[in-house]
């Protein structure tokens, strides 16, 4: 089984770093704080703050969390789609 694009560790390395950065821009439009996103999806201040700089980027479930949620899901799937948002 390939993996495709992704079969180098850097590639993934850096896949795994856009995807941070990309859930940053994501957390930035979308809420006035760190802490107001750590609110919604219920946890750590320091978690969202980390997504916030892009330091760290939430599991699968914040992101299926997200799709779901009417306020966020156009935003969240035009940014995650590879389209850019409105």
């Amino acid at each position: 089984m390939s993996y495709g694009k992704f079969s180098r560790a850097s590639d993934v390395r850096s896949y795994r770093q856009h995807f941070a950065e990309t859930w940053s821009l994501f957390i930035r439009e979308n809420f006035e704080s760190a802490a107001e996103a750590a609110v919604l999806f219920r946890v750590d201040p320091s978690t969202a703050e980390n997504w916030w700089t892009g330091s760290n980027a939430p599991s699968g479930w914040v992101v299926g969390l997200a799709l779901t949620m009417p306020d966020l899901r156009e935003s969240a799937a035009a940014l995650f789609g590879g389209h850019d948002a409105a």
